[in-house]
């Protein structure tokens, strides 16, 4: 595109014509929302040539691909962000006065996407942004809250929270992605059997299986030329399906009970004070990596026809301890499912996954009660029992005299499993998001894993986005920056 008048009333014309076809008005006649709703389909329309290009190229060159999991995306409002990305604000601009309407009204018209909680969430979808503008594959996942975080209101100087109905007008950036549907399973009762190369693995009787359908959106890279890359972030959603409401339960009574599962992707981070949110969360936590593991591994093999180049080319990035549990499903699943040898599965979730830890408070550090993981997850809490007595018995034979540091260093200590102890042990690579925070993971938090460990722990300074939190926030300055060093900054 450019912003000749010619592709302006081209583009205007389209937006006439999305109303006139999905809200039965004219363009004159059209609210202000529904003329956003239809600039953003003409720009997606635009977006999808870029988007399928990237995915059948990064399939087509068989590159290694980085998969982000993460329960929190504060990516905020996506229609500016894209049109400064894109280099498209002159032309949008002038298709907007020739439809009669202002700007920053139509900016106006976007709910943010409320799927985070604050500084986690923005430096997830800060990193989708960069990985598109430097334009390496990647996909990030994570799932799709119904309501986000909370609104705010104030009666009588008290804040109240109410929900945030960010969904209550259709998403235009996303589609519905049914052909990636997973199914999840939760508590039933593990078998002892055998996979084909007669190791011992557990297959599950009377499970409770969740559907899960996922929701694409894309993530636009910065760049002044049109060969722009396009990433996905694939949200999972347990609302969608009909599957998962339990009306057996619901007609006998048990109203929570029969909704739960449909419940699942309702809320960011349930209140856990009490036993029902404590289950909850640790169902979406697994959810999330239950479903994305199931999709990263389809995908692996449709375009390398075999699982054995996994530790080549496939990176799991695990942001925070919540998707932790992708350590144990991943042996689980391989040795299960696809009859890797015990010692090749942990070898390849080694190679594949990294942690990155956001909090040196060990009070943060998330832990689960074993009794709570072997009843909703019984074969993946004795696939970390296996995991956690390997590794012990090998820090015991470094440091046969000292209990207490294998005692410090144990996945199941005290009736609880550490989440942060597990992804240290099950990945390659441990990052800070700071060189001091890193040190003090390595000289305090996790000083015991570094003497074990001395070339897994790495600084990685995280940051924000100069593109949105500048270039796109303030206008005028990035003008004064660039006329005096030049564009380069903007990437």
């Amino acid at each position: 595109m450019d912003d000749s008048n010619e592709t302006a009333a081209i583009f205007a014309q389209k937006v006439r014509h999305i109303v006139i076809a999905s809200f039965g008005c004219t363009s004159e006649e059209a609210t202000t929302e529904q003329i956003y709703y239809a600039i953003s389909l003409v720009l997606r329309e635009e977006i999808m040539i870029n988007w399928t290009a990237c995915n059948h190229t990064s399939e087509h060159n068989k590159v290694r691909m980085a998969f982000f999991l993460s329960l929190e995306y504060l990516p905020g409002r996506l229609l500016n962000n894209n049109i400064i990305n894109l280099g498209e604000i002159p032309l949008v601009r002038s298709v907007i006065s020739k439809l009669g309407r202002t700007f920053p009204k139509i900016l106006a018209c976007e709910s943010e996407a409320g799927l985070g909680n604050g500084g986690l969430g923005r430096l997830s979808s800060c990193f989708l942004d960069s990985l598109a503008t430097l334009q390496y594959p990647a996909r990030g996942y994570g799932l799709r809250y119904q309501y986000g975080i909370f609104e705010q209101e104030i009666w009588d100087g008290v804040q109240v929270e109410r929900p945030d109905a960010w969904l209550r007008r259709e998403d235009p950036w996303e589609q519905r992605r049914d052909i990636h549907a997973s199914s999840v399973h939760f508590q039933g009762h593990p078998v002892l059997g055998k996979n084909q190369r007669g190791d011992e693995v557990d297959f599950l009787e009377g499970s409770e299986k969740v559907r899960v359908l996922p929701f694409e959106t894309p993530i636009i890279g910065y760049k002044e030329a049109s060969d722009y890359s396009v990433i996905s972030l694939r949200l999972w959603s347990t609302k969608e399906s009909p599957r998962n409401f339990q009306l057996q339960r619901f007609n006998a009574g048990f109203f929570e009970q029969a909704a739960e599962n449909t419940a699942l992707t309702d809320v960011l981070y349930p209140n856990d004070n009490n036993e029902l949110g404590k289950r909850i969360r640790l169902k979406q936590e697994f959810l999330l990596v239950s479903a994305s593991l199931q999709d990263i591994l389809r995908r692996t093999l449709r375009v390398f026809g075999t699982l054995d180049v996994l530790a080549d080319k496939v990176r799991i990035q695990i942001n925070d301890t919540h998707p932790a549990l992708m350590i144990a499903e991943m042996v689980r699943t391989l040795t299960k499912n696809y009859h890797f040898s015990w010692d090749a599965a942990w070898e390849t979730c080694q190679a594949c996954c990294s942690y990155t830890n956001h909090t040196i408070l060990k009070e943060a550090l998330e832990e689960w009660r074993e009794t709570r993981m072997h009843e909703l997850l019984p074969r993946q809490y004795r696939v970390v029992q296996k995991l956690n007595q390997q590794f012990c018995d090998a820090v015991r034979k470094r440091f046969p005299n000292d209990e207490e540091k294998i005692r410090r260093v144990s996945i199941l200590e005290n009736g609880q499993m550490r989440m942060a102890n597990l992804a240290i042990v099950g990945s390659h690579k441990v990052n800070g998001v700071a060189k001091l925070h890193t040190q003090i993971l390595k000289d305090v938090v996790f000083k015991d894993f570094a003497e074990l460990y001395p070339d897994k722990f790495l600084a990685i300074t995280n940051g924000v986005t100069q593109r949105r939190w500048l270039l796109n926030a303030n206008p005028l300055l990035s003008d004064f920056i660039s006329k005096r060093i030049g564009r380069g900054w903007i990437t």
